[in-house]
């Protein structure tokens, strides 16, 4: 056996006596015991027969949070019924496929309500999704703590939805996992996986947000690359041939199950899994989510059949695990895209949130295809005019540092026949294990990439157009970076104040949760390039000097202080006296004890807005 068993488990009739369970759904006296366990050495613990009894879909001791043999609960924000003042969500539990269809029940205060049914998203093997959509009306003025619990036993959870009348407070994180080159001595540097979880949720617990946006990087799915079974195919050399080589069973049986148990262990054995039972999520995609640069690769191996293919498992378990939907129901879940998966919420009757997918329509020379760009705008020009602040969330930030240097000498490493550069990668390897130069798509993947400027541009330009029309402030959230800042585009008028600037749009960048920070070199490389750059006549962008003073006290490393690379996450509040969105970029201490705040207030954007 591979785990203890105690004494007091065994009695006369069956061997194993029933398993008891405190409050919190933990077994007691050892773990668990169920029906049908494997009693043998487990499985590989990244596949699904290593988490979970292939014959009853029961989840092994590891796994197990609560006595019923149930997987989550995993709450989502799903939108504000303005004219209805409801709150919407959804719930997702995973159960063993025998199971009846799980319900919740929730209590807002006033008195229990019926059960909320489910609907059954899929299968895998023998484990079952299932949402469960879920709605709370919104007092006038109280906000409501409510409870819930699924199939109305085990553990009561809790959630906290605003009042029609007060302010909305939400986070914002990203780059929830390691890279698979961070080594377990860089993570005991750093403190390990919870410093900055621990700081969020005990600030959760004195404030509770109502969301927390998950900005991309939920999870590092790079390692599926490491198995031998992509090795016949990598090993082919002709670039055309390898494009064309059919994506087989084998790899789509392999896909199917790695993506599923990778989700399992990385959001339900974890502090973001106990962050998803009592702050509602809104996710976006990023690359990692999919795998490391995803769609930032040229052509042959963006359109190879084992690309397209293994892409699609991959969005098939970001639609379950981070978007309670499948293929089939997801327009009706609304999202929207002309074939990604984008979301506009409203946090509130005056904050929206714009989520937009810039993976799946993702090439070497598109981040959105035009036609998502219009479902986007139409949808903004609906908003309640009630609405005061945008707020797009985007992986990668669009108002940052140009690179083009380094994409000029990563360009000519193929040609010269290099694979290593050691004033940049420190004598690593340049080359991945696609032949391409490590680092391109990471280059390719910015906004500011000289094939994405122009698409930018556009974008902006249509931003302000809107945010002039509506008078609403724009305001771009970014991670992905590991590192954090904030900067803004703006009118070139220095006499024009940012109330009245309709083409002031502030960003914030908040990377990474968990991830290690950047080397020193690098920041400094790209705080160098940190210029005031013009977008057109009118607007140029620039990054604050946000960080004059480090967590510790002294100036940051090398006077870096526009960009620091320190973990990290961000809080936003509604003030509601002006409109203005009061932000804090919560930065982790050297110590690895809790964070230190950097302030960040975002004016609302006057009536009488500049219409030059």
């Amino acid at each position: 056996m591979d785990f203890p068993v105690s004494h007091q488990q065994y009695n006369d009739h069956d061997g194993l006596r029933a398993v008891e369970y405190d409050e919190n759904g933990i077994p007691r006296g050892g773990p668990a015991y169920y029906p049908g366990q494997q009693m043998a050495a487990p499985a590989d613990a990244d596949r699904y027969e290593g988490n979970f009894d292939a014959r009853t879909g029961e989840p092994f001791p590891h796994l197990r949070r609560r006595a019923d043999g149930i997987i989550g609960p995993a709450l989502m924000f799903v939108n504000t019924d303005l004219q209805a003042a409801t709150w919407r969500g959804s719930v997702l539990v995973l159960t063993p496929r025998g199971y009846p269809p799980p319900t919740v029940v929730l209590n807002d205060g006033t008195a229990p309500s019926l059960p909320f049914p489910s609907v059954h998203l899929d299968t895998y093997k023998m484990t079952s999704f299932y949402r469960i959509d879920i709605d709370v009306l919104l007092d006038v003025h109280r906000e409501k703590k409510v409870e819930y619990r699924v199939n109305n036993t085990g553990p009561t959870y809790q959630f906290f939805v605003p009042a029609q009348t007060t302010p909305w407070r939400f986070c914002f994180w990203s780059c929830n996992g390691w890279s698979l080159s961070v080594s377990a001595e860089e993570k005991q540097k750093l403190g390990g996986d919870n410093v900055v979880w621990d700081d969020l949720l005990q600030k959760h617990n004195t404030m509770p947000f109502h969301v927390q946006v998950c900005g991309g990087d939920q999870l590092y799915s790079d390692k599926i690359w490491q198995s031998d079974i992509w090795k016949p195919w990598l090993s082919i050399k002709d670039k055309l041939v390898r494009r064309d080589a059919p994506f087989t069973a084998e790899m789509a049986a392999f896909a199917d199950d790695f993506y599923f148990t990778h989700y399992v262990k990385c959001f339900f054995m974890s502090k973001f899994g106990d962050s998803m039972t009592t702050i509602p999520i809104s996710t976006i995609v990023d690359d990692h989510d999919i795998w490391d640069g995803i769609g930032s690769y040229p052509d042959y191996l963006q359109n190879s059949t084992v690309f397209v293919q293994l892409k699609e498992y991959a969005f098939k378990y970001w639609r379950l695990y981070q978007a309670h939907t499948n293929q089939s129901l997801a327009r009706q879940h609304g999202y929207f895209g002309n074939r990604g998966y984008g979301w506009l919420k409203n946090f509130g009757p005056y904050t929206a949130a714009l989520g937009p997918d810039t993976r799946y329509e993702r090439s070497l020379n598109q981040i959105i295809d035009p036609r998502t760009y219009d479902m986007i705008f139409e949808r903004l020009n609906g908003l309640s005019p009630s609405v005061r602040h945008l707020v797009v969330f985007l992986g990668v930030p669009i108002v940052y540092p140009r690179l083009t240097y380094i994409e000029k000498t990563l360009s000519g490493i193929k040609s010269m026949g290099l694979t290593k550069l050691s004033f940049i990668a420190n004598k690593k390897a340049l080359v991945n294990i696609w032949g391409e130069p490590e680092l391109s798509d990471d280059m390719n993947d910015h906004w500011t990439s000289s094939v994405h400027m122009e698409e930018r541009k556009v974008f902006i330009l249509r931003l302000q157009e809107f945010a002039r029309i509506h008078n609403v402030r724009v305001t771009f959230v970014a991670g992905d970076v590991h590192c954090c800042g904030a900067g803004r585009f703006a009118s070139m008028n220095p006499a024009l104040p940012p109330e009245r600037d309709y083409r002031f749009m502030p960003q914030i960048i908040s990377s990474a949760i968990m991830n290690v920070p950047p080397p020193n070199m690098v920041i400094r490389a790209v705080h160098t390039s940190a210029n005031t750059y013009e977008l057109d006549q009118l607007t140029d962008e620039k990054m604050y000097r946000l960080f004059e003073v480090d967590v510790n006290g002294r100036s940051p490393p090398n006077n870096n202080t526009k960009l620091l690379a320190r973990r990290n996450f961000s809080s936003y509040v509604e003030d509601l006296s002006n409109h203005s969105m009061i932000v804090n970029i919560h930065v982790q201490n050297e110590n690895n004890q809790g964070t230190k705040a950097y302030p960040v207030t975002i004016s609302a954007l006057a009536p009488n807005n500049n219409f030059v």
